[in-house]
This record gives C-alpha cells, structure tokens and sequence, in this order.
C-alpha cells in the first residue's frame, strides 16, 4: 500500500529577523551571526502566539488545501519538543481550536526533540499500514524563540519559530512506498542539550534557582563530535537496510542542526545542492519543524514527482540519529 501526501502546509509565526538585528541588540560583531551559524534570517512569534495557535493555523490550512473537515482525520499527531503546559498534551489542544464537531478520533503527542517528526511519521505509517486508519495528520510546531538566553550567542542567533502541518492518506495507486525508519541513540549525550528547570526534577520554585537554567542549553563541540563519531556507521546500516546509497538519493532532507554540520555533512559524502534541501539561512533551527520544513520546500515545488526517492534524516538531543525513506 502507498501513501498519499494529500496535503504540507507552513506557518512563520511573527516577522523575519535579520541576524544584523540580533547583532545590534546583543552587541555582537556585524556579520558574526551569519559566519558563525549559518542564519540570515529567522521567525520568532508575536507574544500572542502559542505552540496551540500556530499549530492549529498549520492545520486548518492543510485541511483547507486537502478539502477536508476535521473530522475526517482518524488520528492526529503532535510531534515537537515546545508545548503550551505539562498538561494537557499539545496534540487535544490543538484538535480543540480545529475541531468544530467534537470529533472523538485519538490523538496523542510525540517528543523525540529534533527527531520528533521522523518517528511521528513513522508511527503514521505503521497506522495506515496496519491498523486500518485512512487519514493521518502530523503537527510540528516549535517556539524555540521562548527559551533562548540572549547572552548566549550560538543558540541565541541559531533558532528559528515554525510549524508544519502534513495529511497522510491511504492509496492503493497513488503516493510514496514508505520504508522502515532507523534510529539509534547514544546515550552518552543525553544531557548535552537540556533545559535544566522547569521538569519534575527542578520546578524552578527553589529559592536557589539560577534564572538562566530556564534557558535552553548546548554543548555544541561535544555533540559534533559525538555524532561524527557515529554517523559513518549509521549510514552504512541504513544502506543495509534501504538498499540505496545516500549519494542516489533524488533530494535529502536533513535536520538543519548547524552551518558546520550542514557543509560536513555534503562534503563528507560527496553530496551536492541540488540534492540536499537546505533551509537554515532563512529559517534557522527550527528544532521539530526544521525536517518537515525541508519537505515542504520539495512539496511546494512540486518535487515530490513520481520515481523519486528522498531521505529524511537527523540527529536530536539525546544523542540520537535517525532516518526514513520515501520513494515516490
């Protein structure tokens, strides 16, 4: 059975912010940021807008192109690392600001940071596989721009606001041959990236709490390193697996992690830039959302044609790697 992309939508939450404006409001050298991360531009939120709100703009707007309502869907999945509360999960909120018939179809969250929607739409595939659900939806939505600490210029001029929004349907003829994901994870790295308050383990109502560690955290060296260490190994297996070599690939979507981890990643396998779909100059790391924004900018340009084959791949804090295929 194939599955049909029946529908990719986008939202960029707020303005675009040039990285010569966060240079001047951080006292940064002009043309640090760019030379450093990569970014020209990015979008951060309005103080109005919420993981809920661009969330469910995404959706309806993907429900709008697919001419569907609602409650169509038979399963709706929130894949992302923001989230408006602890509780309630992201994914019964945003059904609520769509949902205008009180639809009882499931819907559940899934938390993999960077990775997120990989194993989302994994999980999707094996639905509509073999549970025999017809339409799927996934959400990715982040606000990185909320959890940034402006004296720390690596992460504070890196990320970027998004939210994508795909429908997945059925098709005996029409559509993609999904292939096994693969992932790994090396726990060895699971705190290099963190948000150290704010969880069940330090609240933040201490009296001692360091007002920077509601901020997010990266030890960027080490985690390069770490995933260096691991990748030739892990592309070799996914090779095993697909039984295609990543330089055959149509178009590879990777996670947009880092300038440096960008142009390693083309270089060291001999990749070229009609293949790769690289989107962090104009949007930055946009944590969940920066894969499914890659497949949009296929999407959107009608690339995603019959006889293609793309590879979806990343890495995530944790550490872990992961990768799926499409052929069309």
């Amino acid at each position: 059975m194939k599955i049909h992309l029946k529908a990719c939508s986008r939202i960029l939450p707020g303005s675009a912010i040039l990285s010569q404006d966060l240079e001047i409001r951080s006292g940064l050298p002009l043309g640090w940021a760019e030379k450093n991360t990569g970014v020209q531009s990015r979008h951060w939120a309005n103080p109005s807008d919420n993981i809920t709100s661009i969330a469910a703009a995404a959706l309806q707007q993907a429900l709008d192109e697919a001419e569907m309502t609602c409650a169509e869907l038979d399963l709706l999945l929130y894949a992302g690392a923001s989230f408006d509360h602890p509780i309630p999960h992201n994914s019964c909120l945003i059904k609520q600001a769509i949902d205008q018939n009180s639809a009882d179809f499931p819907c559940f969250d899934v938390d993999a940071t960077c990775l997120s929607f990989l194993h989302a739409l994994d999980i999707a595939h094996l639905y509509l596989q073999h549970r025999g659900l017809k339409r799927v939806a996934i959400v990715s939505a982040e606000l990185p721009s909320r959890a940034l600490n402006p004296a720390d210029a690596k992460t504070y001029t890196l990320f970027g606001d998004a939210a994508v929004a795909v429908i997945l349907e059925a098709n005996d003829e029409l559509g993609y041959l999904p292939a096994p994901a693969y992932f790994i994870n090396q726990s060895a790295g699971a705190q290099l990236a963190i948000v150290p308050t704010g969880g069940s383990k330090r609240r933040g109502s201490e009296p001692d709490t360091d007002p920077n560690s509601f901020f997010f955290q990266m030890n960027g060296r080490q985690l390069i390193t770490m995933t260096l260490r691991y990748l030739d190994d892990f592309l070799v297996k996914l090779e095993q697996q697909t039984a295609q070599s990543i330089q055959h690939y149509n178009y590879i979507v990777p996670h947009q992690a880092s300038k440096f981890g960008n142009e390693y990643f083309m270089q060291r396998y001999g990749l070229t830039d009609d293949q790769v779909v690289n989107t962090l100059s104009a949007y930055g790391n946009c944590v969940s959302a920066s894969i499914p924004l890659g497949l949009y900018e296929l999407y959107a340009q009608n690339k995603l044609q019959t006889g293609k084959d793309v590879l979806l791949i990343g890495t995530a804090a944790g550490l872990s790697i992961g990768a799926l295929r499409l052929k069309f």
